[in-house]
């Protein structure tokens, strides 16, 4: 690569500020050796040229995708969340998480906590993010630390508004970006109109819904159901549209204790280094330097304060039965994790979250099993491909009905398989028998909610589902249907197989 260009082997990151003499030769010529390290074949080398010119380039935008897509469920033109940004800037949305938190601590704890400190708890966020990824650039107390790139709460910008109409409990997300930084990486706050709590009663869920579903109607669908046209050709309007959406949902109150919004997580994703695996010496052994990892604002060590701290991330489906009145594929967990079942693991219970269905990640913490607090491609191998798939595969249709698609962070976001067969009856109901097969194969791909230059086949796909479960779920909750469409059950319809065409396409 050119001296001017610089590789970060941890974050798996070139960057590159072409110099005066870069302009000079008009190109810059990158080569990269691939070696299969495990069966000894031969190097394969792959060449980039880069244009360089005179004027500073555009970043690349992904090209538009639908109304549904961009007026709904993934909101990120600049001009669209505007509004929202400036209302919710990252250190106050860190503070709000902390503030919504409170309700479900008993109420000793909240007694000894003073007012969210928003410097305090962007530390913390900082200081969180550096643990998991083993990155000191991360960290606000190391000489390392990227402070150009991270240090300012100003620099972690609102990127995406993310209406979520497809969970158990509807809910709200907000993406935010470091925006300075060379490397991708997201925080992304999870928020509903109720608390969160595993004690709520059934009707809070309900409530939670159709309180969720009422505003997201009121803000983006016309009176028939369809997207608003009007929104969709005006990204000013949209912006207050969704600020107000989003104002509406952060200040909810009704009249159960436990109708106030409540704060979920803060899940993370990032390229820094979390996912990579190193040799004795420091440097680079596998991976590709994603990870994904989940916070919340908890009480300090003294009880005086809050501090984002990394938490066990929730697990995934192992295996699926009926559910009680056989109308649906519920999650369970799989023999080797069940307490109850004498196959079990010794150990491994205690991955189990019998109430959901859920199985944790395994780390091992003073020889013990414990849920994990990282996920990453390269990691839990043996268990991703193991007890984890035995009685469920990766690519069951089935595992679509579960919380975040039924997988683990990485599973769901590094695929090559797109969503269910909306068209074979079996994959919902399980009076209709087995699925008939798996899910579609599709390129594999690094699923990002924040399409960078291009929107991936998948991503497309997963727009069409989102329509798909909000046309239901909407219906289901306020007792009327709105006009959107579900192309994925029309045997007839075409199937996303390419993705959008990219606008940087013509570059070799």
């Amino acid at each position: 690569m050119p001296a001017s260009a610089r590789f970060d082997a941890l974050t798996q990151t070139v960057t590159w500020k072409p110099t005066k003499e870069d302009l000079k030769a008009k190109q810059g010529v990158f080569q990269l050796e691939v070696k299969d390290l495990t069966h000894g074949g031969a190097a394969k080398v792959v060449e980039w040229t880069f244009p360089v010119g005179a004027r500073k380039a555009p970043p690349a935008v992904a090209p538009r995708a639908s109304d549904a897509a961009e007026v709904i469920f993934t909101i990120r033109e600049p001009k669209r969340v505007e509004a929202t940004a400036k209302a919710y800037p990252f250190d106050t949305m860190l503070a709000l998480g902390a503030g919504m938190m409170r309700p479900s601590m008993p109420p000793e704890a909240v007694a000894r906590l003073g007012k969210p400190d928003k410097k305090a708890l962007f530390r913390s966020f900082l200081k969180g993010m550096a643990e998991i990824h083993q990155n000191s650039r991360l960290d606000p107390d190391a000489k390392e630390f990227d402070k150009a790139s991270f240090g300012n709460p100003r620099d972690w910008q609102l990127v995406v508004v993310r209406p979520r109409i497809d969970k158990k409990f509807h809910e709200l997300r907000l993406v935010y970006q470091a925006v300075k930084a060379p490397e991708p990486v997201f925080a992304m706050f999870r928020v509903r109109p109720v608390q969160d709590s595993p004690t709520l009663p059934p009707e809070a869920k309900a409530e939670n819904n159709k309180v969720f579903s009422e505003l997201f109607w009121k803000a983006f669908l016309d009176d028939t159901g369809a997207v608003n046209a009007k929104l969709a050709a005006d990204p000013k309007a949209h912006g207050k549209a969704v600020a107000a959406f989003v104002k509406a949902v952060l200040t909810y109150k009704g009249s159960a204790p436990w109708a106030v919004p409540g704060f979920i997580a803060l899940p993370t994703e990032a390229r820094m280094g979390g996912g990579s695996a190193r040799n004795p010496d420091g440097s680079y052994r596998s991976g590709d330097g994603w990870a994904w990892s989940v916070m919340k604002p908890m009480p300090t060590a003294d009880g005086a304060a809050q501090a984002y701290v990394n938490i066990g991330i929730p697990g995934f489906w192992t295996h699926v039965v009926p559910s009680p009145d056989k109308k649906a594929w519920v999650g369970k967990c799989a023999p080797a994790f069940d307490p109850d079942d004498k196959r079990h693991k010794p150990g491994w219970e205690v991955l189990c979250r019998k109430a959901l269905g859920f199985v944790d990640l395994p780390a091992d913490e003073g020889g013990k099993v414990v849920p994990a607090k990282l996920d990453a491609v390269n990691l839990f191998k043996a268990h991703k491909l193991g007890a984890s798939v035995d009685n469920l595969p990766l690519d069951d249709a089935r595992r679509d009905h579960g919380e975040e698609n039924g997988m683990t962070c990485a599973q769901c976001h590094i695929r090559n398989f797109g969503v269910r067969d909306y068209t074979d009856p079996a994959t919902a109901d399980p009076s209709a028998g087995m699925p008939k097969g798996r899910n579609r194969r599709l390129p594999t791909l690094n699923f990002q909610i924040v399409p960078s230059h291009t929107w991936e086949a998948y991503t497309l796909e997963f727009m069409q589902d989102q329509e798909c479960k909000t046309k239901q779920h909407l219906e289901t909750a306020l007792g009327k249907a709105p006009a959107l469409s579900c192309p994925l059950a029309d045997p007839a319809a075409p199937r996303v197989t390419v993705p959008l065409p990219s606008p940087i396409a013509a570059y070799p």
